[in-house]
């Protein structure tokens, strides 16, 4: 299959009757609920619609809007107890009632993407990002817009204001959503930089809840991670009621070799506190079950790319302690290393997509790790970046090989099959879709039937740390988007 390169800068319903109409208007799916309207909201993260099921929203920051190409659209996925609906869905965009300003050409809408409830309603809200929003003449300026969360599902949504407003400041180049201060108010940290004629002045900005709709948000900070375009990842790392924050990204002025930090969460903000080994993607969650998250890094470079790097790329294990993240409980693992499936090759990119969660319910954090770089077959057999995930349990000793799974699309019960460019394991997304207590895995071929992409829902179990019988696929035309399209189907996953 032929490989597209992806851009590096990439650019509601309602209640009642004005529900249904402004949800046909704007050409969306009505959400059916499963709860009665008098029930509570669950108050999960991810759970737009507080039925009790967490929902998955899958951007899609390349597709066409009325026209304007490279709009962006997000295609929101509600859960049900079977996992995944795609028949249940929202796409939401810059010209969906309700959301601010209108869709325009390479805006990106959707690049990035979080979730968290910011207005403490017990709904989840969903952070859109559109790094590339021109705002006035400034071109590149990036916005930042919350869509919130009610029984109906997603409606209206706030823009959230950008502290310096200025040509390439790419407001919105990462987000992560959490409490970083304890006051049990969600905060947004959010990536952009602060002068354009200096590409090492990226900021983290970090807006404090709480959020309404009003537009009005708590106090606002600005941090120098001293890493070029940092990207966020959020988690409590010391076990506090505090939200940590890992950022990783390029060295300044470093010929792209990577970098990663650690702040702390503290009650005035975040505190840097920590380097971290060379990485470009982060998670965190807790692998030990010992009360801390342990912060899961990864390198999927190779070493002519990166001198730190390893061929097909590498993870780093950092175990988290009530003061942050350890200075000598550190380890790490390559495809090559001893009981981890398959070996390291050329182009791999072992680590490209990170994602935690209990999927065996053993009350251990068990790893998922993209490979979508991954090759299989010889010279009659030949399928290059097929892709592949590898699934990693926790145990009371931390991350172990002992039972690992490789799992490709000719794995027992994935839906498909392994063929040649499809980047399986691109994108990933751990969280309990269905609510059984077992974390589910939703993953992105970004080239499957290319150029369209397309996701799999792959339901935790316990003895094959997924479901060999219940895992299901759709692409982007199972909720609205075009057929034989590229709309970057996938770019970035959050519930």
């Amino acid at each position: 299959m032929r490989k597209r390169t992806f851009p590096l800068t990439l650019k509601h319903p309602l209640r009642g009757g004005t529900a249904l109409a402004a949800l046909l208007v704007a050409g969306l799916t009505p959400v059916a609920l499963s709860t009665p309207a008098s029930a509570a909201p669950s108050g999960l993260q991810g759970d737009f619609n507080g039925d009790g099921y967490r929902d998955v929203a899958i951007a899609a920051p390349a597709a066409t809007v009325s026209g304007q190409s490279w709009a962006g659209q997000v295609a929101v996925v509600y859960g049900t107890a079977t996992g995944l609906n795609p028949a249940k869905h929202q796409l939401i965009n810059q010209n969906t009632a309700g959301i601010p300003d209108t869709a325009e050409k390479n805006d990106q809408f959707g690049d990035r993407i979080a979730t968290a409830d910011l207005n403490r309603d017990g709904y989840s809200d969903l952070v859109v990002g559109a790094q590339r929003e021109k705002a006035g003449s400034a071109a590149d300026a990036g916005t930042v817009v919350i869509v919130w969360g009610s029984k109906s599902g997603l409606s209206g949504g706030t823009t959230v204001k950008n502290p310096q407003t200025l040509y390439g400041s790419y407001f919105g180049l990462s987000i992560a959503a959490a409490d970083f201060t304890g006051d049990g108010k969600p905060d947004l940290a959010i990536s952009a930089q602060s002068d354009t004629e200096n590409p090492s002045s990226w900021r983290i900005r970090l807006i404090r809840g709480p959020f309404a709709k009003s537009g009005s948000t708590g106090r606002v900070s600005s941090y120098s991670p001293g890493i070029d375009r940092p990207v966020l990842t959020a988690g409590r790392v010391s076990g506090d009621t505090k939200a940590d924050l890992v950022v990783t990204g390029q060295k300044p002025n470093g010929d792209h070799l990577a970098t990663a930090v650690y702040y702390k969460g503290t009650p005035d903000g975040i505190s840097k506190a920590a380097s971290l080994r060379t990485a470009g993607t982060a998670a965190i969650g807790d692998l030990n079950k010992d009360g801390f998250g342990d912060i899961v890094l990864g390198n999927p470079e190779d070493p002519a790319d990166d001198p730190s790097a390893s061929t097909g790329g590498k993870i780093h294990i950092i175990y988290g302690t009530s003061s942050g993240p350890s200075a000598t409980r550190r380890v790490s693992y390559t495809q090559s290393s001893a009981g981890v499936p398959d070996s390291s090759e050329y182009g791999d990119r072992f680590g490209e997509a990170l994602a935690i969660g209990d999927f065996d319910k053993n009350g251990y954090g068990d790893l998922a790790v993209g490979a979508p770089g991954e090759t299989f077959g010889d010279d009659s057999d030949y399928r290059a970046s097929a892709g592949a995930i590898t699934l990693f349990r926790g145990s009371a000793s931390g991350l172990t090989t002992t039972g690992a799974v490789f799992l490709t699309q000719d794995s027992p019960g994935v839906p498909g099959g392994t063929e040649a460019g499809d980047s399986f394991g691109k994108t990933l997304l751990a969280s309990d879709v269905n609510h059984d207590g077992h974390a589910d895995l939703t993953a992105i071929a970004d080239q499957e039937n290319d150029p369209e992409g397309a996701a799999w829902f792959l339901p935790g179990a316990s003895s094959t740390l997924y479901s060999t019988t219940a895992s299901t696929t759709f692409g982007p035309t199972k909720v609205g988007l075009p057929a034989g399209k590229y709309t970057a189907f996938g770019a970035d996953l959050a519930g």
